[in-house]
């Protein structure tokens, strides 16, 4: 895995900064496990798009409001 840096200012107490830390990297290890779940998916994206607004339609839009460019 690369690196990532986070620079925190100084001003920020030492125990916050490391649990920003632990935060991002236990949401890389999160996403390493799901993309590893995932490698030999067939999917697509679409389709995936088109199952989760049948699963969920209310969180579904919510969620394309708030993430779509």
């Amino acid at each position: 895995m690369g690196s990532i840096v986070v620079r925190v200012p100084p001003t920020v107490d030492e125990k916050l900064a490391k649990l920003i830390a632990k935060a991002i990297v236990g949401r890389l290890e999160s996403l390493e496990r799901v993309n590893e779940l995932l490698k030999n998916s067939e999917l697509t994206e679409e389709e995936a798009i088109e199952l989760e607004g049948r699963q969920r339609p209310d969180w579904a839009s919510t969620l394309r409001e708030k993430y779509s460019p």
